[in-house]
Parts: structure tokens; C-alpha cells; sequence
């Protein structure tokens, strides 16, 4: 795993315990040390996004507002407590929106955004040194596995797929990257079967419990790379 594989992974999942993970952290101590600064700030966010708010909060506000407003000498009370309601209400807002929304109408858009961000990370003439049997250590996280490579595989890592856990694939293309993602099928992201927009297509298909993603350039056949993956890919339950 090199350096840009192990940030991503780590980035992505920072209390992972996939072998491959594990012993490249523990052959570098530099990456070690990073790794357990990376660990304690996933630990503090964390810790910061559990604020709890009583269920009686804005009834208790509200009261103390109307006990207060004859009283000139408690204005400034009555201002910090409206400021007080406000930050609850976007605490709870925001957190509302990180565990349940999404930011995507569809698989199609978060996929082209995910291609676009990481884009300078790969080209076609990149390295493809990833084997049959540290893809399917990665697969057998979503009980699936490939029964053969399907051309020069780039990378292959987990990423959040749109906050869940799913599987990213770079494989070389005809002229750029194939990336191909793994994702469990969820119900808060519409599904979408061809997408594209003035750069690049895209096809998806359900396949087990999981929706497979592809996104490549225009010239790239993507409807034979969706026939491969779909007889290549098998699932344990």
C-alpha cells in the first residue's frame, strides 16, 4: 500500500482494521504517528457532535423570554438566551443533516463529483500493481469477490461513498481512468441506471445487495466494462 492509498484509507475509515491497512501503519512509524493524530480527531469530532438538548429547551426559553421582557435591566439576559435557542437549534440541525441527508439528488452526480475530486490523483499511465487477492481482501468486506481482474487495476481502496462505506476501483481506460465503485444499496440516494454530463459517462446496476458504479470518459465503452463486472463479480450471500 503506498502513501497516498494509506491516507486515503485512513482518511476514510481512521479505526480500520484491514490487514493490508494495519501492516503498512505498523512498518512506518512516521505513518503510525500520523495514524494515531488522525484517530484522536475523529475521536474528538465525534464527541463534539453529541450535544445533547433537553426536549423541553424551547418551552423553558420561551418562558424565561416572557418572565423577562417587562424588566428593562434583563435585556441583555433575553438576548443570550435567543442566541442560546438559535445555536441549539442549529446544533441539532446540523447533526440532524449529517446522519440522515444526503447532498446528491442521485448515485449518478455524487459519483461524477467523486471522480472529478480525486482526479489528479490518477492518469492512465499510472502503475497497475494491484492484485486479484488484495481486490477481493477489500471485496470480502461487502461479501462479494471477482472471479478475475478485469484489466490493469490502478487502486482500489475504500472511500464514503456519500457517508457510507463502499469500495473504489481505478482501473486504466482506453484513454483515462475507469472508476468503478461498490456501494450498498441504500434508499436515501435515488438510483441511476446512465448519466453523463459534458466530459463524462456514467452507467449503473444493482447487483446482490450492492449497486455497482461506473464513470468513464466519453470514448470509453462502458456497457462492456458493465457486461464484465456483472459476470465477474460473485456474492457470498
Amino acid at each position: 500500500m503506498d502513501d497516498l492509498q494509506f491516507r486515503r484509507h485512513l482518511y476514510a475509515a481512521p479505526n480500520s482494521q484491514d490487514p493490508e491497512f494495519l501492516a503498512a501503519k505498523q512498518a512506518d512509524e512516521s505513518r503510525a504517528q500520523f495514524a494515531q493524530e488522525i484517530e484522536e480527531l475523529d475521536s474528538k469530532i465525534a464527541s463534539a457532535l453529541k450535544v445533547p438538548v433537553p426536549e423541553d429547551l424551547c418551552n423553558k426559553l420561551i418562558l424565561r423570554q416572557a418572565m423577562a421582557s417587562h424588566q428593562q435591566q434583563k435585556r441583555k439576559n433575553r438576548i443570550h438566551l435567543a442566541l442560546a435557542a438559535s445555536v441549539a437549534f442549529a446544533v441539532g440541525l446540523t447533526v440532524n443533516m449529517l446522519q440522515f441527508s444526503s447532498a446528491y439528488d442521485n448515485l449518478g452526480d455524487y459519483a461524477m463529483a467523486h471522480v472529478y475530486y480525486e482526479q489528479d490523483h490518477f492518469s492512465n499511465d499510472m502503475s497497475a500493481d494491484i492484485t486479484l487477492a488484495s481486490l477481493n481482501s477489500k471485496m470480502s468486506t461487502f461479501d462479494g469477490n471477482f472471479t478475475e481482474m478485469l484489466g490493469q487495476l490502478i487502486a482500489a481502496d475504500y472511500c464514503r461513498f456519500d457517508g457510507i462505506k463502499s469500495l473504489h476501483l481505478v482501473f486504466q481506460g482506453e484513454s483515462e481512468p475507469v472508476n468503478v465503485f461498490i456501494v450498498p444499496e441504500r434508499s436515501e440516494v435515488a438510483f441511476a441506471e446512465a448519466f453523463s454530463d459534458k466530459k463524462l459517462n456514467g452507467k449503473s446496476f444493482k447487483h446482490g445487495k450492492n449497486q455497482v458504479v461506473i464513470v468513464g470518459d466519453k470514448a470509453e465503452p462502458l456497457q462492456q466494462w458493465k457486461k464484465n463486472l456483472s459476470k465477474n463479480i460473485q456474492w457470498s450471500t
